[in-house]
């Protein structure tokens, strides 16, 4: 298990705050947070390339807070991949071997495996430059995962990848922890990665840790109007404007809203066909509400719509 207590850095009129965070043992804990939040800081710390100025750092007991890089047992990816382009594949992946000065017969042994494991194993003789992003992405984490850490730290690993490839690496991250069994934090900025991917999700903003829990969790029980909004899309509408009363705003998921049938009559703004559902922007006493509407559903701009609202799944936040 991976535990940060009292974890404090200050810097540049930034202070980073983690009170107390717990990964469990071969789970993929993913950091989720604006830029500027805090999370690469996070990262970095547990990787040991950034000391906190306070607060330790606890893998499997052990204290790891002042250790250097090399003695943690932790694997890190950067969001450049940080590959050496003037060596094969074969001598990226070996360079954590060779710093250790294993036997030249247990690297190889072991370079082939992990690039076994990673689809990559007839790319050894190759120079990064002759990689795609994919590839040159999945060098970087045979690099890390070869010495066969109890701690995968990933930085962004797929901003630098296209839309399809994305989705395609991303199942990819999720089956590769299962196989090796490393408990994986992975840090980035985009929702629909982190609720795909993350076991347990950690949401930061201004330094500080704002949410821990699974996605479903998050998305449908948030602390706070910050998960709320940063998690999905949401609708803000104040109660008294539902004629529900009281000096509280009451939030709900475009899923949360009935279409055809309810107490309300909003009108459609705009709809947006996304395959396998419309979104629908409706506006009702001046306020925005997103609906979603079976793909087939036709509505027409300024036309006149009754809707409803599931209350048992709305929320109810502070104005």
């Amino acid at each position: 298990m991976l535990v940060l207590r009292g974890v404090v850095k200050s810097f540049r009129g930034f202070t980073l705050h983690v009170e107390e965070l717990s990964v469990p043992d071969k789970t993929y804990a993913v950091i989720l947070g604006p830029s500027g939040s805090g999370k690469t800081t996070l990262l970095r710390i547990i990787a040991g390339l950034e000391r906190p100025d306070r607060g330790s750092i606890l893998l499997d007991g052990r204290d790891i807070t002042h250790l250097p890089v090399w003695e943690r047992d932790v694997g890190i990816v950067f969001q450049n991949y940080a590959l050496y382009p003037h060596l094969t594949v074969f001598e990226n992946i070996a360079m954590p071997l060779r710093n250790k000065k294993l036997p030249r017969d247990e690297i190889k042994k072991r370079v082939e495996q992990i690039a076994e494991v990673l689809g990559i194993k007839d790319q050894l003789h190759k120079y990064p430059h002759q990689l795609s992003g994919g590839q040159q992405q999945r060098v970087a984490i045979a690099r890390a995962l070869v010495k066969e850490p109890k701690v995968l730290l990933l930085d962004e690993p797929l901003s630098n990848l296209d839309a399809r490839l994305r989705l395609e690496v991303r199942g990819f991250l999720k089956e590769l922890q299962r196989k090796v069994g490393a408990i994986v934090v992975h840090v980035t900025h985009d929702q629909e990665e982190a609720m795909a991917l993350g076991d347990l999700m950690v949401v930061m903003n201004n330094g500080k840790v704002e949410q821990v829990g699974t996605p479903h969790e998050l998305y449908r029980k948030p602390r706070n109007l910050f998960v709320f909004n940063f998690l999905g899309l949401g609708n803000l509408v104040p109660a008294k404007a539902l004629g529900l009363g009281g000096q509280h705003l009451l939030g709900f998921r475009p899923e949360d809203v009935v279409l055809g049938s309810g107490d309300y009559v909003a009108r459609v703004v705009r709809q947006e066909y996304l395959g396998p559902y419309k979104l629908v922007e409706l506006e009702y006493n001046g306020f925005r509400i997103k609906a979603r509407a079976p793909p087939t559903a036709e509505f027409r701009e300024g036309e006149a719509v009754r809707f409803g609202i599931d209350i048992e799944k709305a929320l109810v936040f502070r104005e």
